[in-house]
Order: structure tokens, then sequence, then C-alpha cells
């Protein structure tokens, strides 16, 4: 039991991290252009902890012996990029065992996310104009299920924040401990989500995150913000 623990949450790691275009470090640069295709270019690290714990289960090993669970994710992640019809120049990289980065251009935002399952009138992340906002709470949480279908497995939600909505930080932390051994907490404590911003033209307001260059606008939290949802995850960007 105390496997099948491990590997669900590892699992939930994995896909969140992936979409919310994964110590876990993840950092996702979006570039956006007055005309023409925008781009997304990712990096993301896993721990040896969270390597060695997926390796230690068999629930959702691939068909192919051959691939790893890691590489079987990121091979799905780059299928559903390749299958939406507003992207072009999709490409992902192993590194090594633990390391990867990717590459994709896309032309509208919104299309982007529907084709990965959010839906036509998703909130979680919208361009309008010269302002780009990002918005997740528990009242558009569902809209991110579809993008990652293991949030909606029944194992998979006792990790996340429908599970765990009014748990402190200290509390979750401790039952990861006790699911996962002494690791547990401080690796997802160094996991963080990076977003960073390349503007067509100079930012002139934002909130939350910072600026970091004339064009650059950076913004990260930490996963167990996510895990816990507690208050909304929420930034905005403006240029001219």
């Amino acid at each position: 039991m105390k496997h099948l623990y491990r590997n669900i949450l590892l699992g939930l790691f994995i896909l969140v991290l992936l979409v919310l275009p994964t110590s876990c470090v993840v950092t996702d640069e979006l570039t956006f252009k007055k005309s023409g295709y925008s781009s997304s270019a990712f990096d993301f690290t896993v721990e040896d902890f969270f390597i060695a714990v997926l390796e230690d289960f068999s629930e959702f090993i691939p068909d192919n012996k051959n691939t790893s669970l890691m590489d079987a994710a990121i091979g799905d992640f780059e299928k559903a990029l390749r299958y939406s019809t507003t992207t072009n120049s999709v490409a992902i990289k192993k590194l090594n065992d633990n390391a990867y980065n990717g590459y994709f251009n896309f032309m509208n935002l919104d299309k982007l996310f529907y084709d990965l399952g959010a839906g036509n009138d998703q909130s979680l992340l919208k361009q309008k104009d010269n302002t780009l906002t990002f918005f997740l709470s528990m009242d558009n949480y569902n809209q991110l299920v579809p993008v990652i279908p293991f949030l909606a497995d029944e194992n998979f939600e006792a990790f996340g924040p429908v599970y765990n909505q009014g748990l402190s930080k200290s509390d979750y932390l401790e039952m990861i401990g006790f699911m996962l051994g002494e690791e547990g907490p401080p690796a997802i404590e160094k996991s963080t989500i990076t977003l960073r911003i390349a503007t067509p033209g100079p930012i002139t307001t934002f909130t939350n995150g910072k600026k970091v260059g004339p064009n650059l606008y950076e913004f990260s939290f930490p996963l167990i913000d996510f895990l816990l949802l507690a208050k909304p995850i929420t930034f905005s960007v403006s240029w001219t």
C-alpha cells in the first residue's frame, strides 16, 4: 500500500509539472510575437529521489519494458502537443535520466488549451490584446482536469486540492512524510514551477511575480501551492 501511494503521488507530480507548462524544477518561457507564431521553450529537472520512487513501482509501467515511466509521460505530452491544430515545430529532447527540454510554436493560446482538453471557455491562461493573465483556483480547477487526466483518477484525487481543502501545509507534509518517508516533504518543498513571459513590447504593468528585464516577466510558485490550492495562483502582465 505504501508503494501504491508513492506511485500515485509521483504520477501526479509528473503530469502536473508537464502541463503547468517538473528537488523538481520546471521553467517554461513563453515568447509572444506581435504577429505569427509565438513559442514555448521549457526545461525540467527531476530530483533523484523522485526517479527512484518512480522506478520502484510497476502499476503504471509502460507496455514497452524498455521505456521508462518518465519517457512515457514525456512522450504522451509530446503527442498531445503534436495533435493540436495550433502548434508546429514540436520537439522534446532527453538530456539525461533526470532532465528534459522542449520547444514548440503556437498560433492561438486559447485553441492550444482547448486542444489539450480545457474547453472553449477556459480561464486558466488567457491573452487579451496586450495582456496575459493566469488564474487557477478551486473555481476553475475542473478545467485543468481534462488536460491532466490522472487528476480525475480516484486514487490521485486524494493527493490533490479537491480532497485537501482546508488542510494546512504542515499537516499535508506530515501526511506525505508518513506515505513517502522522510525524503518526501523536503523534496516537495524544493519543487518549484517558474513561468517566464517574453513580451513583444516593453512591459507596462504586472501583478505578482517580477519584471526581470524590459520585455521579460517571471512568476514562480511552489508545487505545494498547487497541491493544496488554498488560495488562487494568479498573475498578469501587460505590455505596449
